[in-house]
């Protein structure tokens, strides 16, 4: 995997950590009734859209399970039409489709790291635990 793209995921990996901040906690309703949190989770969906367009397109062939066309779709959707976004579906992303893609990417660092050599075995350890 070329360098960009393990950035890239490095950063997709932190904006859904930070979603994943503003939602801890809330209902569907609280989310609904929350008109900040709505547009502060939308933005940052958006952005890891974005970042979703400059992945490489062999990194996107050797990792087909990571929803490559769902990610850039939902970045145009609130991108194009932020006005008609159906926020039940922001919501699922939110609460269902963005923790299983965390993992994803984070299985996917973490096997890059390895395969590449770039921690040390003591630092191996301690990523581990």
């Amino acid at each position: 995997m070329k360098s960009k793209d393990r950035i890239i995921l490095q950063k997709i990996s932190g904006y859904i950590c930070d979603v994943m901040k503003y939602v801890d906690g809330y209902t569907f309703e609280q989310f609904m009734a929350d008109k900040k949190t709505i547009s502060a989770c939308a933005f940052t969906v958006s952005q890891m859209g974005e970042l979703a367009k400059n992945v490489s397109l062999d990194t996107q062939e050797a990792h087909p399970h990571i929803p490559w066309k769902s990610i850039r779709g939902m970045r145009n959707r609130i991108v194009h039409d932020y006005e008609n976004v159906d926020l039940a579906v922001l919501w699922g992303t939110l609460a269902a489709s963005l923790p299983e893609l965390l993992k994803q990417i984070e299985n996917l660092l973490y096997r890059e790291i390895q395969e590449s050599h770039i921690l040390s075995d003591e630092e191996e350890e301690d990523f581990e635990r």
